[in-house]
């Protein structure tokens, strides 16, 4: 639900969020009286009848910042009040959060990437998510918004990579994907030196989330050279082995008929060598990318910060 006129002013039902500064709670005073809210409270079962968890002081209604040493872990529901009108009216308060997950680019978006290798050069996207921040911080055109940062294997942070600027991201829903239409596109990470990279999503604005709000989790992920994966090895193995093992086993029972009880023997070292490449294979497959080749890799691991 929007706001008011401009992003400070609350109405009643509105949620705010936690490291907001500026706003105007006027709109939740008594309408007949006017007079200005001073407090606002949290009840158990969030029920006025109940007992009282938690007051948040409010020293002028029409210019209000919300800091966390206030709310600690009393998230939700608060009423306005004051001594000569008691309770006035209602409103939601909550702290803003981001997570971002790397994926395949579209069409593939179903398919996260975290946790699995994939070919450089393959085109992927971040999946940015803030359900609150995206469905309850919005006046107009006003929006909060988040940067992907780069973090190099040397420390040096950018905003820019892949040929594409993950600087200014609103966050105008509550999910979004970087390569959804007017946003930076997909990204190919690739040219890039050998190590651990680092990607997490940063508040910009407004300035107090940018200031004090948690980030995002990081998304870390290593460049390298492939080994053990392509499948270019697996396949000449699986070839020679069927090839080579036939032809012996018809020499030697032409040759010497008391020898054949060696053949189960060279039988089974075939099926040896034929099954081993054949699960190569399968779980090369199976991260759903073509194989291309002796390259680097990009292995994703998603973590907290």
């Amino acid at each position: 639900m929007a706001r008011g006129t401009t992003i400070s002013d609350i109405r009643p039902g509105d949620t705010v969020f936690v490291y907001e500064t500026g706003l105007d709670l006027t709109a939740l005073r008594n309408a007949t009286t006017d007079n200005p809210v001073t407090a606002l409270q949290r009840f158990n079962d969030d029920d006025p009848k109940k007992g009282l968890i938690n007051t948040i002081p409010v020293p002028d209604d029409t210019n209000f910042d919300l800091i966390d040493a206030s709310v600690g872990d009393n998230t939700g529901l608060y009423f306005a009040y004051n001594v000569q009108d008691g309770i006035t009216s209602r409103l939601y308060i909550r702290y803003p959060d981001v997570s971002i997950e790397a994926v395949l680019a579209a069409p593939n978006h179903a398919e996260r990437i975290e946790g699995i290798s994939v070919p450089t050069g393959t085109e992927i996207a971040f999946r940015v998510i803030s359900s609150d921040v995206g469905t309850y911080y919005t006046a107009g055109e006003t929006r909060a918004a988040v940067e992907l940062v780069l973090t190099t294997p040397g420390g040096a942070e950018m905003t820019s990579f892949g040929g594409r600027d993950f600087s200014n991201l609103p966050i105008d829903g509550s999910l979004f994907y970087t390569d959804d239409p007017g946003r930076p596109g997909p990204v190919a990470l690739e040219d890039l030196e050998q190590g651990m990279y680092r990607v997490q999503a940063r508040w910009t604005s407004p300035q107090g989330f940018a200031d004090d709000a948690e980030d995002s989790n990081v998304i870390t992920f290593s460049v390298g050279d492939r080994v053990g994966v392509n499948t270019t090895t697996p396949t000449t193995a699986a070839t020679t082995a069927p090839t080579t093992v036939p032809t012996t086993a018809v020499t030697t029972e032409t040759t010497a008929p008391e020898t054949t009880a060696t053949t189960p023997s060279q039988t089974t070292a075939a099926t040896t060598e034929t099954t081993v490449p054949v699960t190569t294979m399968t779980q090369a497959s199976g991260t759903l990318i073509p194989a291309l080749g002796a390259a680097a890799l990009l292995l994703f691991a998603l973590r907290r910060r």
